[in-house]
This record gives structure tokens, C-alpha cells and sequence, in this order.
């Protein structure tokens, strides 16, 4: 049967390839190398070409986003496709897979370990601690504010930051971690919600599952001024920790122990400080209104009870987490308070 196989190369490059997976591209009439999604030395392309012992072709980003060569090749013979790592990680590889299914062509994946899976047992911090991944672009394709709304969303929850670097086949650029931590400051200084500076706790992995592999962990402003080597690299910020995740990075990766910090606890959620200070300014505004009716004889008393529950609630769903709720009712409020500017009644001081 004609069929488009995906295949992992781990991150161990020819080596790590699965015996399946081997056995599988020996076979295949025609094997593609996915080159773009990680850096992969034409030694190790060498070092596949000989275990194989069939043509590799490798492809770009494009050749796969477009996939119309691959897909028709697929409709006569069998197809393989390899990347670094586990192929279903990059959502290219996704798309490609779901436009073959849809075009009635049989798919097939061969996972492998990935960075995502390797990164929580290198370093010693619990998976499930791990929020979601951002990757950082110097070319402004993922916009700074995204990345930042994610290390602040995860800090918010305690959870742990994967930031993947850019990296582009083509040119052969890459984002250098002393780079992309001078990014991560210049977002501070653009968004100022205090989440990061140079005490920040760090950890920079480099080139995992290599034979120079590298780790390092430590306060931001010690990191930055490292010479980090070639590609891969992914940053981790962590969130809060765990005792034993405490243990890990002091055993696995000898980091110091003044070294390690809760980067978490800097982190502020933002609606509950908007609803905080929301719920006091509306208080303070409720309470002259009230003076202000005493003063003019005229009895808003049902209005400001009213306005008197929407804040409860505010505070009550801020409490339980629901902070949609929480700024709605805030909302109803002030609308109610301002109603009586807006008919003339009372001057309303926010």
C-alpha cells in the first residue's frame, strides 16, 4: 500500500533514528529530510545517507507547507518524510498529514523523542509543572507581546516557560540566547509588569541529546554575557518550584541554591489588580455620591445598593477565579454610578 510515513530522528541525529523507522526508510522509494525545523549537520546527513542506503532529499519550510510534491509522490509510491525530533511537533508536519488523509492517502508516524519530552528530565523540574510554549523571533513574526502575555500567563499559575529560539535553515541565522535574554528585558521595559530583571532565574539548554550538550542555570544578568555555541537552544524560565525540583537543579545541573528563585512570585494577575483597584475607585466614588444625595435631598438609595452588590460580586468572583464575572460586575457598577452624571442628577468624582 502507497503510503506517507513520518519519522523521528530523535535528538541523538543518525543514531537516534528507531529501528522501525530505519527499516521503514530503507524501503521507502522516496526519503525527505526536514532541515528547517532544527539544525542538523551535514555529518549527521552523511551519517543517515549510510544507514539508509537511499537518496535523501532534504526540503525546506516551503517544499513542505506546499506538500502537493510530496502528497501526489505519495499517491503511487511510498513517501517518507524525517525531522528532528518527533515529526508530529511542528504543526507543518500536521498540516501535511491531514491534507494526505484528506486526500486519501494513508499516513503513518514514527514518533521519537522530542526537546519538549527530554527538557523535564536533562533539568529536573516536574512535566506537568510546564505551561505553554513560546518560540522568540528576532524578525518580529511572533510579536514581543505574545511572548510576554505567556511568561507572565504561566508565572500567574506558577507554571514553567519553554521559549524556543528562532532558528531559519535558509540563512542560517539563529537567535543566541544572550539575545534573546536582552529581548526578554527590552519586553520588561515595554510592558512593565515587574516579571523580569536580572535576578530572574534561568535555566539555558543547548544542543540536548549532543555530545556537547550543554546546561546552564542562574540569575539573568550572570547568564547574559555567556557564549552559548552552536544551535539548538531553548530557555527555560521556571515558575514556582517544587522542593524537589529545588533538589533536581542543585544535583543534576549544580546550580547554587542563592542562585535559585521563585520567579513566580513577582508575577501579578492582572485582572485581579485592575478589579482591585477598579472596586476601590467605585467605592470611594459611591461614597461621595452618597454625601452628594444626603446634601440635595434626594433618595438614590435603591441605585446604590444596587451598586453596592455589583461590587460584592466583583469581589466575590475575583475570589472564586472568575474574573470575567469579576470585571463585568465592576462594569455594571460604574455604569450605574455614572448613570446619575449622565441624567444630571449628581456630579460623580472617579
Amino acid at each position: 500500500m502507497d503510503m506517507l510515513f513520518f519519522i523521528g530522528l530523535g535528538l541523538h541525529g543518525a543514531k537516534g533514528m528507531p529501528l522501525i523507522g530505519l527499516d521503514v526508510a530503507k524501503k521507502a522509494e522516496k526519503v525527505y529530510l526536514d532541515v528547517y525545523t532544527s539544525p542538523i549537520s551535514q555529518d549527521e546527513i552523511n551519517s543517515l545517507q549510510g544507514l539508509i542506503s537511499n537518496e535523501i532529499i532534504t526540503v525546506s519550510r516551503d517544499f513542505i507547507e506546499d506538500g502537493l510534491e510530496i502528497i501526489n509522490q505519495a499517491r503511487q509510491k511510498d513517501v517518507v518524510l524525517i525531522a528532528s525530533g518527533d515529526p508530529m511537533v511542528a504543526t507543518t508536519h500536521i498540516d501535511l498529514r491531514l491534507r494526505a488523509e484528506k486526500s486519501g492517502i494513508k499516513t503513518f508516524v514514527i514518533h521519537s523523542s522530542s526537546i519538549l519530552c527530554a527538557l523535564p528530565g536533562e533539568i529536573g523540574l516536574h512535566v506537568y509543572n510546564f505551561g505553554k510554549l513560546v518560540t522568540l523571533m528576532k524578525s518580529g513574526l511572533t510579536s514581543k507581546s505574545t511572548v510576554y502575555e505567556v511568561i507572565h500567563e504561566n508565572l500567574v499559575r506558577g507554571l514553567h516557560t519553554i521559549i524556543l529560539l528562532e532558528y531559519d535553515h535558509s540563512t542560517g541565522f539563529f537567535l543566541k540566547p544572550d539575545e534573546a535574554l536582552r529581548s526578554l528585558l527590552s519586553m520588561e521595559e515595554d510592558f512593565r509588569q515587574g516579571i523580569l530583571d536580572d535576578e530572574t532565574f534561568v535555566i539555558i539548554a543547548s544542543r540536548i541529546g549532543s555530545n556537547s550538550q550543554l546546561l546552564s542555570g542562574g540569575k539573568l544578568g550572570s547568564l547574559i554575557h555567556k557564549d552559548y555555541g552552536e544551535p539548538p537552544h531553548v530557555i527555560i524560565l521556571p515558575g514556582k518550584l517544587h522542593f524537589t525540583e529545588i533538589d533536581a537543579l542543585k544535583t543534576l545541573m549544580k546550580i547554587d541554591g542563592d542562585q535559585i528563585a521563585d520567579n513566580s512570585s513577582k508575577a501579578k494577575n492582572l485582572a485581579m489588580s485592575m478589579v482591585k483597584r477598579y472596586s476601590m475607585n467605585t467605592r470611594k466614588a459611591l461614597s461621595k455620591a452618597r454625601e452628594r444625595s444626603k446634601a440635595k435631598e434626594k433618595n438614590f438609595n435603591d441605585l446604590f445598593e444596587n451598586i453596592e452588590c455589583y461590587l460584592s460580586d466583583a469581589e466575590r468572583f475575583l475570589n472564586m477565579g472568575k474574573y470575567e464575572l469579576a470585571i463585568l460586575s465592576i462594569g455594571y457598577a460604574e455604569g450605574l454610578l455614572d448613570s446619575l452624571r449622565l441624567i444630571k442628577e449628581i456630579e460623580i468624582e472617579w
